[in-house]
């Protein structure tokens, strides 16, 4: 009994004194890639936070021109009520195709969405995000164009000269 006791008390101690030490080599050893994680999961956060800026401008920059062509349709329909005889089907004409524009625009953007969250879970997301990138500028591409029409359609409205 007293030698088990001898072997025991100093096992115990040895123990006690060194566990602290093998936890903390452990630990050591687990930080580096926990901290790799937490590092690529708030990285994806940035991201993340970054495209919904950006997703929500280009949304209110399509909210804006849908509200600019209602506008615009009450105005010409304003125009045709007080005068029958002026001739509006090339406006009407240019308002269809910044509508269809502008809906080819929205479907893009869904698009562009769906790609990102892929683009960010993804093996390689930098590479994968270049599409993204070009979807984006694409989109930004057409919502100019749709601007350009409405510039141009207004013009016309203007020429029509009512109230002269």
């Amino acid at each position: 009994m007293k030698n088990l006791k001898k072997f025991i008390l100093p096992l115990l101690i040895f123990f006690f004194i060194f566990s602290p030490t093998i936890a903390l080599a452990q630990m050591q050893a687990t930080a580096p890639a926990t901290t790799q994680a937490f590092l690529s999961q708030r990285k994806q956060e940035i991201i993340r936070s970054h495209f919904n800026r950006v997703t929500r401008r280009l949304e209110a920059a399509v909210n804006r021109l849908y509200l600019l062509i209602s506008r615009i349709e009450s105005r010409v329909a304003k125009i045709e009520a007080v005068d029958e005889s002026l001739d509006t089907e090339l406006i009407k004409a240019d308002i269809a195709s910044a509508k269809e524009k502008l809906d080819q625009a929205t479907i893009q953007l869904g698009n562009v969405k769906t790609k990102m969250e892929e683009v960010i879970d993804s093996e390689t997301p930098k590479e994968d995000f270049v599409e993204v990138r070009e979807m984006v500028s694409e989109i930004r591409e057409n919502l100019i164009g749709v601007h350009q029409i409405l510039v141009k359609v207004i013009g016309d409205i203007k020429g029509l000269r009512v109230g002269e």
